[in-house]
This record gives C-alpha cells, sequence and structure tokens, in this order.
C-alpha cells in the first residue's frame, strides 16, 4: 500500500475517543430536545386549558379587575298618618367626599376645604381612619347638610382641589317631630357589627332604623340598591362609567295614628313630668294615639348630630328616648279590679247582688289590708266598682284563687307583647302560682293572692296593655292592636271572649258608674258632650315600701295615677289608657287628661254629624275640678 493511500486512510478513521464523544453529545442533544419538546408540549397544553377550557372563568376574572360596581343608595320610604299627613320622608342632602387616593396630602386637602365646610378636629380623624381602613378609591364622607352656596362653590374649585366630590343624596326629615318620636323612631348610622350584614350599609351616610317603625319596617322602608358600573384601570382609577341600575325605592307606610289628636294628647301630658296615654279604636284595633312625656326631636339625633345634644339627651334623668307607652311596667291599682270582679263573676264566688261590709280593714290571718276608706258599709260588686272598695276585692280574690285571676287577666289582654309594629315592648307580669316557683323558687302565699286582687304585689303591666284591657271589656271581643294600615286588610273579626255577657254588663254599668254616679271615683271627668257617656276606672299604685320608703326622694314617694276608659258607653267606638308617674291619684291626674282626649277624639270622629255642630274640644272639655282619689 502506497504511503499516500495509508495517509488518507488513517485521516478518514476516527479515534476512539473522537467516536465515544460524538456519542454522548448526540445523547445530550437528543435529551435536551426531548426535555425542550416536553415542556412545549406542557407549555401548550397549559395555554389550551386557560385559553379554551378554562376562559369563561378567567374573562370573569379579567373583567372583575377591569370593572369596579358601586351600590346607589335607595330613597326611604315616606312614612304618612291615616289622614295623609307626612310623618317622616327623604329630602334632599349635598354632601362633600374625599378620594384619598387622589389627594397629594389628605391633611392638606382637608385644610383647604376647611375654608368653605368647616371641618372639626373629631371629623378629620374618623376621615383618616376611614382612609387608612378601605381602598384609597373609595369615598370617604367630609360633610354634608351643605347649603347651596358651599355646594356650588367646591364645584367651581374642584378642578383645583385633587380628591374632593360632591353628590346629592337624602336624608330623613320629621314633621310633628317631638309628639311622633316614639312612634315613628328615628334612623341612624350603620354600627360595626351591621356592615358586614348588607353591603348597601357601607355606603357613606347610609343610615337604618334605630326605633320605632323606622325599625320595625326598616327592610320594607329601605329599598333595594341600585348599581354603578365603571371601568378602572391597574391602579383602580376610574377610566369612564358604563352604565348604571336604578334602585327601587322604598315602600311607603301609613299608620292608623292621627297625628293631630296625637299632637293634641302630647300637649295635655306636658303638665307632668313623666306620663303617656294610648287611644285605640276598637272597631278596628288600630292605635290613633300613642304619648309618652318627656320626648324628644329625632332631627336632632339623626342629620348633622351634634354630639353635646345627643348626650344631653340620652343622660337625661327622665329618659326621653324611653316609651313609656309600651316599655313603662306599673302595677295597675284599682283599674285591675274590672279584672277581678269579671274574675269574680266567672267563678262564681261572688253574686251581682251580694253585698259585703267593708270596716276598712281587711284581716287575713294576723296581717291587715287597709282599704283606701276608713268605712264603706254594705256594697256589691257594682258599688265596690264605682267606688272602687279594697276589702270587695280583697275577698274575692281570696275566695277565687290566683290561678283563675291571672288567667282571666292573660284572656282580657295583659301580661303579653302584641305583634303591632312597635318594637321593645315590655311583656309586664301576671303572677301565679307557676310564676313565682319559676322566677322566685318560693311557694305563693294567700296574703299574695289578696293584694294581686288590687292590681298590687308583683302584677305590672303596660299603659297599653291597659288599652287593650279596656277595649276588650267594652266590647266583649279579643281585640288586638295595629299601628301600620294596608288596603288589603281585611275588617277584623275577632273572637268573643269566654266570659258570659252579663258578666261583662254588670262590670261596665259599674264603669258607668265611677265617671257619670254621685260617689263615682271619676265623677267630675265626665264628658260634656250631649247624650254622650264614657265609661272608666280609676287606679292609684303604690311604689313605696318599709325597706325602700327613706331611700326616695319625696316625688318617687308618690304613688302612680292611672285611668282606662271607653266611649260612648252605650257604642263603643275608642279605649284609652293613661299613666302619670308618681301624679298622685288616679282621678285628679290621670282621669282628667283621657278626659280631654277622649273628647277631641270623639268629636273629631263625629265633626260632620249636625248634633256637634259647633262644638270644638275646648269648649267641650272645659276646666276639670280635682275631687277624691280611690285605692
Amino acid at each position: 500500500m502506497s504511503k499516500s493511500r495509508a495517509l488518507h486512510y488513517g485521516a478518514k478513521k476516527k479515534p476512539d475517543y473522537a467516536r465515544k464523544q460524538s456519542y454522548r453529545f448526540s445523547r445530550r442533544a437528543l435529551l435536551v430536545g426531548g426535555a425542550q419538546a416536553g415542556l412545549f408540549c406542557l407549555l401548550g397544553w397549559r395555554l389550551h386549558q386557560l385559553q379554551i377550557k378554562e376562559a369563561s372563568e378567567y374573562r370573569l376574572l379579567s373583567d372583575e379587575n377591569r370593572l369596579m360596581m358601586q351600590l346607589a343608595a335607595p330613597s326611604r320610604g315616606s312614612i304618612r298618618d291615616r289622614t295623609g299627613a307626612v310623618l317622616a320622608e327623604d329630602r334632599e342632602n349635598l354632601r362633600l367626599l374625599v378620594l384619598p387616593a387622589f389627594c397629594k396630602s389628605l391633611p392638606e386637602t382637608l385644610d383647604k376645604l376647611s375654608h368653605i365646610v368647616p371641618i372639626s378636629r373629631a371629623t378629620r380623624d374618623r376621615i383618616k381612619r376611614a382612609a387608612a381602613r378601605q381602598s384609597g378609591y373609595y369615598p370617604v364622607l367630609v360633610a354634608e347638610g351643605l347649603t347651596w352656596r358651599q355646594f356650588s362653590l367646591l364645584n367651581v374649585l374642584a378642578p383645583q382641589i385633587p380628591g374632593l366630590r360632591t353628590d346629592r343624596s337624602a336624608y330623613r326629615k320629621y314633621y310633628h317631630a317631638r309628639p311622633m318620636a316614639h312612634l315613628v323612631g328615628y334612623v341612624g348610622m350603620a354600627g360595626k357589627g351591621e356592615v358586614d350584614l348588607d353591603p348597601v350599609m357601607r355606603l357613606p351616610g347610609f343610615r337604618a332604623g334605630r326605633s320605632g317603625i323606622e325599625k320595625t319596617f326598616d327592610e320594607q322602608l329601605r329599598g333595594s340598591p341600585g348599581t354603578r358600573k365603571f371601568e378602572v384601570d391597574s391602579r383602580g382609577r376610574v377610566v369612564r362609567e358604563l352604565g348604571a341600575t336604578p334602585s327601587t325605592p322604598g315602600k311607603d307606610l301609613v299608620l292608623s295614628i292621627d297625628h293631630h289628636l296625637q299632637t293634641v294628647a302630647q300637649e295635655r301630658l306636658k303638665e307632668h313630668r313623666v306620663a303617656s296615654v294610648v287611644v285605640l279604636d276598637v272597631e278596628t284595633g288600630g292605635i290613633l294615639a300613642l304619648a309618652s312625656t318627656p320626648t324628644f326631636d329625632p332631627n336632632d339625633v339623626v342629620f348633622r348630630v351634634d354630639p353635646k345634644t345627643w348626650g344631653r339627651i340620652a343622660r337625661a334623668k327622665d329618659q326621653p328616648l324611653q316609651n313609656r307607652a309600651i316599655r313603662g311596667q306599673y302595677p295597675p291599682g284599682s283599674t285591675f279590679k274590672v279584672v277581678t270582679a269579671l274574675a269574680g263573676l266567672h267563678a262564681g264566688v261572688i253574686e251581682p247582688q251580694e253585698t259585703m261590709r267593708c270596716p276598712g280593714v281587711y284581716r287575713l290571718g294576723r296581717a291587715r289590708f287597709r282599704c283606701w276608706k276608713s268605712h264603706g258599709g254594705g256594697i256589691n260588686v257594682h258599688e265596690a266598682i264605682k267606688q272602687s272598695c279594697d276589702v270587695y276585692f280583697y275577698e274575692t280574690a281570696k275566695r277565687m284563687g290566683i290561678d283563675h285571676l291571672a288567667a282571666v287577666a292573660r284572656h282580657l289582654g295583659l301580661g303579653r307583647i302584641y305583634d303591632c309594629g312597635l318594637p321593645g315592648q315590655k311583656e309586664g307580669i301576671i303572677p301565679d302560682v307557676a310564676w313565682k316557683r319559676t322566677h322566685l323558687m318560693q311557694p305563693w302565699y294567700g296574703g299574695e293572692t289578696v293584694i294581686a286582687g288590687i292590681g298590687q304585689g308583683f302584677v305590672s303591666s303596660t299603659p297599653l296593655q291597659l288599652a287593650v284591657m279596656a277595649g276588650r271589656v267594652a266590647t266583649g271581643r279579643a281585640v288586638l292592636p295595629k299601628l301600620v294600615l294596608s288596603p288589603d286588610d281585611p275588617d277584623p273579626e275577632w273572637p268573643l271572649l269566654q266570659l258570659d255577657p252579663r258578666h261583662l254588663d254588670i262590670v261596665r254599668r259599674g264603669m258607668i258608674g265611677v265617671v257619670n254616679e254621685p260617689r263615682g271615683t271619676a265623677r267630675r271627668s265626665a264628658l260634656k258632650i250631649p247624650d254622650v257617656l264614657m265609661a272608666g276606672k280609676t287606679g292609684t299604685s303604690q311604689v313605696v315600701n318599709a325597706h325602700n320608703e327613706h331611700k326616695l326622694s319625696p316625688y318617687k314617694r308618690e304613688t302612680h295615677a292611672l285611668f282606662v276608659a271607653y266611649a260612648p258607653a252605650d257604642k263603643p267606638r275608642y279605649a284609652a289608657a293613661c299613666v302619670v308617674e308618681h301624679g298622685g291619684g288616679g282621678s285628679s291626674a290621670a282621669a282628667p287628661i283621657v278626659k280631654d282626649v277622649m273628647t277631641e277624639a270623639l268629636l273629631r270622629d263625629a265633626a260632620k254629624s249636625p248634633a256637634f255642630a259647633g262644638t270644638s274640644a275646648e269648649t267641650a272639655s272645659g276646666k276639670i275640678a280635682v275631687v277624691g282619689d280611690d285605692g
């Protein structure tokens, strides 16, 4: 083999190490290529999953990042009385807000705004706290109730003050405010625990019902919020508004209240420190008046609230925020004798013509129970009601026992809460053997039955319950109170009471005698309307005993004055109850109030009747002389 061929052959043949290196390189390339192909396949699979399979889900997420929804507060429904008079409605509210994210410096922005709208230190602190805990693009309320001049000037200066925003919303306005305060109630800002219950609560300045009708029917009055849709950039700044859904206004409510009669009742109570009166229409159950004093102006506590004013109202000695007509629990005193008489007749332990001797004191064992009169001679159930003889009802209660007395009291409407739209009612106490065993873990004693027979001891009730009791005695039916009217409501058909009509008639005649017959405890409170009689029952409940008398002021030692009534006596239309705390005697303090309010109700009801032409409540009521008292 020639030398040249040998060299050529040697050049073509690779050494062993070269062949091994080439093999390793080819395997590495294959592995890298395979891995790359796998990654590309995985990437393709993931892209297919994101862009095709899960496209709708991520499209929604993308829209949520791009779109912003804001709630629009609905207009709150109005509240009117039975005559159509407006009691509460929304009025235009000019407001100033800031968007912290657009402010170069929030304190500087507030300083500039304070030259136009006063901003207190407390308001500044509130704005800073709100800006710190929420998105900077969410508006924060600075001030509301602006004048038109302030509102116009702020809009002119808006381009020069970054973050400034003005808008128009609504605030709650109350009419006949002080007389209607406890009934209609008021609205207030949502508390910390409420903002998570409903997103609309987060809206700047949004208010919800806090008491009265505003609280009970808050959801109906509130309505449904609308929405506004905005397109925002990646930093949350609004680019443009895309559309809006209008809010649904709240439902309007009509109450059974007569605002004129309510005002008369409230004015009549003003001469007393703490008192309440309730008037019911016994044909429909509608509450015509439910007044309580002291009262307050809800306009002072719902809009541009002055902390000092609110503190003065909340800490007032006689608690003007308290609705005594439904929350005041009082011993009914001698007004309860109507219940005792009916219970005794129903149980058969007394007869209409049976007479009992009243020596002025009743003995049970070694205990002595006094009558408010020193002596009364022989007396039957009619005279016992008319003259309010304690001894007669001591004996009646003892004969029948507490359980039967309690059952009849509940049947007449005492000791319960009524679903009539008034929140915060108190149940009162109608005691029996089981009640004492459950609540006090003690046995029932005979002396407690005796004292319960005249509405003292453990017995307590509210003025609303006493008015219902009077309405049930007057009609013989299970009257139920209501406050909100509806055109779809049928005429009520209340069931008859499970009491003998003859027994009811006996008690009614006794109540007529209280007001219209000689020796009746409220004879000076007879109506001065021709041919119209009022039936009633006075009451005076003791509030002190040997254990607490020395601890009480002279005012606190005075007895509560009560009076229940219905009229006209021959065809009942209205029932009423009045309680004057520490007012003295029922005939001197409470009966004149009911007389005047009942007169006004009857005259308004009969305004179209020729028989009442030229007669007014003032001339019919006249000046009332104060005489006598009952037990």
